[in-house]
């Protein structure tokens, strides 16, 4: 751990040239940067500037905590770093508590996704959709014409996924799905365009649950519709 944390003058510093550098190589990827004045604004802000001033070298997740608690009190302890890679930002991490900032271009991650959403944006058939997706299921990753590891037998077959089944299919409410993970699913279900569950679509889900849980739904029920 580092016993020298910069000054909050230094990441005040070290936000502002972040943000130049994010309009020269970030801005025209369109990852997420926050939209503040001051560095200790929020979390994610403290973070990128705490980031950013260890240009290319690691910083451990204790001396951010310490920055965090230090700069903007009532934040708390160390807040989860790998969340800015959901904002498109290219961090690695050794697997020690270990970050580093890479400010000139986008995550791999984020990189994939945009080029997926422009894939559905351009689709014109359900064979496009399954392109901008490899060719693979968005919910399992297997791949549609080879054999499926999960289940050791058939071939995959990737069908339409209704991501939100309230809504009607078009294309952007479409996932390519393997027959499986179809079936298994029905109609219970929202998805986000990972293919990872983001909601229930019916009742059925409920049903099918524990009464432990069954009685928790029913009291965050009440609460919600007693506040109406």
């Amino acid at each position: 751990m580092n016993n020298n944390l910069p000054t909050p003058d230094d990441l005040q510093k070290s936000s502002v040239d972040l943000c130049n550098i994010y309009a020269q190589h970030l801005k025209q990827h369109e990852v997420k940067i926050p939209k503040v004045k001051k560095y200790n604004q929020i979390a994610k802000s403290i973070w990128l500037a705490v980031l950013h001033y260890y240009k290319g070298e690691e910083i451990h997740k204790d001396d951010i905590s310490k920055v965090c608690q230090r700069d903007k009190p009532g934040l708390g302890g160390y807040q989860q770093v790998r969340h800015l890679k959901r904002d498109g930002w290219h961090l690695t991490s050794d697997g020690k508590g270990n970050h580093l900032l890479d400010p000139y271009k986008p995550s791999p991650e984020w990189e994939t996704l945009k080029k997926q959403k422009e894939g559905i944006l351009n689709a014109k058939t359900f064979e496009d959709i399954k392109a901008a997706y490899d060719m693979r299921c968005a919910t399992c990753g297997t791949k549609e014409g080879e054999a499926s590891h999960r289940y050791g037998e058939d071939k995959v077959k990737l069908q339409r996924g209704h991501k939100d089944p309230s809504k009607p299919i078009t294309k952007d409410n479409i996932i390519p799905q393997y027959q499986f993970c179809n079936r298994a699913y029905r109609g219970d279900y929202v998805f986000d365009d990972k293919g990872r569950v983001s909601a229930i679509a019916d009742v059925r889900p409920v049903r099918k649950a524990s009464e432990t849980v069954q009685q928790k739904v029913f009291e965050w029920l009440k609460k919600r519709f007693t506040l109406l």
